[in-house]
């Protein structure tokens, strides 16, 4: 199994679409916290109070992860071509012949796309984080003791999303008939949950304001909550996590990491290889 890790990542280290991958990361890195730099030096900041304290350092990191935004979009995808390799050049048949079995096959599958998504978003992330604080404060208060916990967990939350795309790509990967298939399932997917927390948060703040009804107001909470494709608007966005913080940021992504890999290692282990 170690053997065939390191295989797969040698070959989606040395694919040229790893490069590209790793240059729109600093691009995009750059990209943001120079175009609210550059907006600030034409905008009176002190005339506008509630921008200036919509933008920090802090915000533009933990946001870098976010399914739709920049590399969150552009980096699955692009992986999904560079993982696609394998079955679109005949090599998961010559795995199979040599010995290894498809669960193994699935599982570094997933191992590789995860190490990869993961360093390529860390990349863009602290890339950003770096230049956000020449031109911003990491936050409105002063930086202290329980915020380096408070950012070390905020990034454990956010390495549990990206390893539920991880997952996720896996799985279109490995089982979906054609790349454009898999490619447009992902999107299909990860806009479906952007959509529905969008509809949701729309829908609370309305059912909040002109419906009096506790119960509906909580039970979109929780449906808002519950959904992976949202986490990016509650993580690193506060100074501290409750119970109930750290059980909707894990469970729910546990279970589609699990829900992914399960019928991920069912399908392909039924795929016909042609």
């Amino acid at each position: 199994m170690r053997e065939l890790i390191q295989a797969d990542l040698k070959r989606v280290i040395k694919d040229k679409l790893l490069l590209v991958l790793a240059i729109l990361a600093v691009v995009f890195a750059l990209i943001t916290p120079l175009t609210f730099a550059l907006v600030f030096s034409v905008i009176d900041v002190s005339e506008e109070p509630m921008l200036a304290a919509l933008v920090s350092a802090k915000g533009l990191f933990f946001q870098s992860f976010s399914m739709t935004n920049n590399m969150g979009f552009i980096a699955p995808i692009l992986l999904a071509i560079v993982l696609y390799k394998d079955f679109s050049y005949g090599t998961v048949r010559n795995k199979i012949i040599s010995g290894k079995s498809r669960s193994q096959i699935f599982l570094s599958t997933f191992i590789v796309c995860s190490l990869v998504l993961v360093c390529l978003i860390m990349l863009s992330a602290f890339i950003t984080l770096g230049v956000s604080l020449i031109f911003f404060d990491y936050q409105e208060g002063a930086f202290a003791a329980a915020d380096l916990g408070y950012f070390f967990a905020s990034l454990g939350f956010e390495l549990l999303v990206l390893l539920f795309m991880s997952a996720l790509l896996s799985l279109l990967c490995t089982c979906s008939k054609n790349l454009g298939i898999a490619i447009v399932l992902y999107l299909a997917f990860t806009f479906a949950l952007t959509l529905v927390g969008s509809f949701t948060q729309v829908i609370g703040a309305v059912a909040q304001t002109f419906v009096e009804s506790e119960l509906l107001t909580k039970v979109i909470n929780v449906i808002d909550r519950l959904n992976v494709g949202m986490s990016t608007s509650y993580i690193g966005t506060g100074d501290s996590y409750s119970l109930s913080d750290v059980l909707y940021l894990t469970l729910p992504a546990l279970s589609g990491i699990a829900a992914f890999l399960g019928l991920g290692l069912v399908s392909f282990n039924k795929k016909d290889l042609k």
